[in-house]
């Protein structure tokens, strides 16, 4: 798979997990979904790590997908599009958990898995 390739089909994943449905009209019994992740990518140049936090709340267009910090990485990210729904499905207040990074570490090494690993923590706030 050349560079191209891979980034097209990451464009493609993406637009995909991008709904463009509002989480108010989605998961209409919820107030705020609280998103807090670690990210880390290890490399030979060592570890980048990254943490970010964002909230979605009813008004906010639902999109649950993290980029691998990994810049050669082929895979789209991280998808926490299942793992928030089941959440909610289940009625659960507070979820974590990891996710290793399924693409490969570039599109000219399609053996070498990519290093990418994100861990979550995922807190849901229902309506009264």
């Amino acid at each position: 798979m050349t560079r191209a390739e891979s980034d097209k089909l990451k464009r493609m994943v993406k637009m995909n997990a991008h709904m463009g449905i509002r989480m108010g009209e989605l998961y209409p019994k919820v107030e705020s979904i609280e998103i807090h992740c670690e990210l880390t990518h290890r490399s030979f140049c060592g570890a980048p790590h990254e943490k970010r936090t964002w909230t979605v709340t009813p008004q906010d267009e639902v999109y649950f997908m993290i980029d691998c910090l990994n810049n050669e990485c082929t895979s789209a990210g991280f998808d926490l599009r299942d793992i928030v729904s089941s959440a909610i499905q289940s009625h659960q207040t507070e979820v974590s958990g990891e996710m290793r990074c399924e693409g490969r570490e570039a599109p000219d090494h399609p053996e070498q898995s990519c290093s990418g690993v994100l861990k979550y923590t995922i807190k849901v706030l229902y309506k009264q």
